[in-house]
């Protein structure tokens, strides 16, 4: 993922088309207002996965199992099941 910085006086000069720049393209913008005071911009639907994924390996014991399915999954280890069951 790269990240974009532009200034904040660009931010503000542009800021409709910064705000479409990261709904639209899912960009994440870096928005420099001083050499040390910076924000990031990003889609709140990247920024909500983000936060699950870390909350999912943050737990060593949850981390090892999606790390396992992950490799299951690249050996071809894998098999449908009717998921409606588990529905409601």
């Amino acid at each position: 993922m790269s990240i974009q910085q532009i200034s904040f006086q660009e931010c503000i000069s542009q800021f409709s088309k910064v705000f479409d720049r990261v709904l639209e393209n899912h960009e994440v913008i870096s928005i420099c207002k001083e050499s040390e005071r910076t924000v990031v911009m990003l889609d709140a639907k990247e920024y909500s996965s983000l936060m699950e994924t870390l909350y999912l390996l943050s737990n060593s014991t949850n981390a090892n199992r999606l790390r396992e399915g992950i490799l299951q999954h690249q050996q071809g280890q894998v098999r449908e099941i009717d998921v409606a069951a588990y529905l409601d």
